[in-house]
């Protein structure tokens, strides 16, 4: 009887916590995926092909790789002043201005 006394205590450790069991089992590896694309790319890719885009074509071409997008008018704008100063690519991109639209409320 002692010796399986003796044993208990040499399984469990002195702190009252039971002991964890290290299995030798092998992980398997996930393949690696593509990583995904964004919008920021494919903003740069639209405006590197042609830098005289205009923000309807470029609202285009983020709602045709991404449909659910809420992709609008002001956020062309942003990537646009974002490219011209050189913060999407690391240098700048010169993009000619966009004629304002005109309201049309006004006579």
């Amino acid at each position: 009887m002692k010796a399986k006394k003796e044993q208990k205590t040499k399984t469990q450790p002195k702190n009252g916590k039971k002991a964890t069991i290290e299995s030798s089992t092998v992980k398997t590896k996930k393949p690696e995926s593509e990583a995904k694309r964004t919008i920021k790319q494919a903003v740069i890719e639209t405006i590197t092909a042609n830098n005289a885009v205009t923000n309807e074509e470029m609202i285009a071409a983020v709602k045709k790789e991404f449909p659910k997008s809420a992709f609008k008018d002001s956020h062309a704008a942003w990537y646009r002043s974002q490219a011209r100063k050189g913060l999407l690519t690391g240098s700048p991109i010169s993009i000619p201005a966009q004629a304002k639209r005109q309201s049309k409320t006004s006579n």
